[in-house]
């Protein structure tokens, strides 16, 4: 299903921004496209994860379809601090509700891991290996502590 950034945004907390920024990583989107910032790669286009609409008053957009880059993209926004997101069930006074982004145990993060690793590999992209390095980090964290 093809969403703009906004929708993606509310799936996971967080604003349309940073569904870009992390497209950007994913090199879904282009911040060099010769017609627009923004614009993604047409390998995107190809693959089937942007389509370009056109709005009310004939500009173009595009929306995008993350579910073959599902598993990567739910891997960055792991990585992004945890922050506060608006309550929006609430009509009075709008609250801060604190959002958990990082995986609750090892065996959860072991499968990020791998997953990570394997595309590492499959596609030769260094990023991928800094990113299981700071996996690995969080993996000594969520190891008890030994008594001394």
């Amino acid at each position: 299903m093809f969403e703009t950034m906004t929708q993606i945004g509310k799936r996971y907390n967080i604003d349309a921004k940073e569904v870009g920024r992390l497209l950007y990583k994913l090199n879904i989107r282009d911040a060099k496209h010769p017609t627009q910032k923004g614009f993604p790669f047409e390998q995107a286009i190809t693959h089937g994860i942007a389509k370009r609409y056109d709005g009310r008053g004939g500009e173009q957009y595009y929306r995008y379809n993350i579910e073959s880059i599902q598993e990567e993209f739910e891997r960055l926004v792991n990585t992004l601090p945890v922050s506060t997101q608006t309550d929006t069930t609430s009509t009075k006074t709008l609250k801060k509700v604190p959002v958990n982004r990082t995986p609750v145990d090892i065996e959860t993060k072991l499968k990020i891991m791998l997953s990570t690793l394997n595309q590492a590999i499959e596609s030769g992209e260094i990023v991928m290996l800094y990113q299981l390095k700071a996996d690995i980090a969080d993996i000594y964290a969520l190891l008890p502590s030994k008594a001394s």
